[in-house]
């Protein structure tokens, strides 16, 4: 429920890429997880390098980032804490409540919240807030 339907990932991608992005990916809890994680980074046509480890180690991957991009999970917490700058795509929330206790904050956190998963107006707005 968190994802936003295909194709926002692989465009996302292409997006960071275009600007010259280093690309690191978690590969989540494998399976077709991990399936689709590659699929989309084959279909963007981008250079990528995968995470298939701890998340302590991802976690040190994330505090060493220039920009952190994801969807609502523990490594938008980890961006938020160390102070590194983020976009978080919040989608799939049964409740306003949990998105306002669960997304990060901080001065360099930028939160979408996404009512109504479009991927074409995701992809802006992702777009906007790193161009911002």
């Amino acid at each position: 429920a968190k994802r936003i339907p295909d194709p926002f990932e692989e465009q996302l991608l292409a997006l960071l890429a275009a600007r010259g992005t280093a690309l690191i990916i978690d590969k989540g809890s494998g399976g077709e997880e991990a399936g689709r994680v590659e699929r989309a980074v084959q279909r963007s046509g981008v250079k990528a390098v995968f995470w298939e480890g701890s998340f302590a180690g991802f976690a040190a991957i994330i505090a060493a980032s220039p920009l952190y991009v994801g969807y609502d999970s523990a490594g938008q917490h980890v961006a938020a804490a160390c102070g590194v700058p983020l976009v978080s795509i919040f989608a799939g929330f049964p409740a306003p409540r949990m998105f306002h206790r669960w997304r990060p904050a901080g001065e360099r956190c930028t939160v979408i919240r996404v009512d109504r998963p479009d991927p074409r107006e995701t992809l802006e707005r992702v777009r906007a807030a790193i161009d911002g």
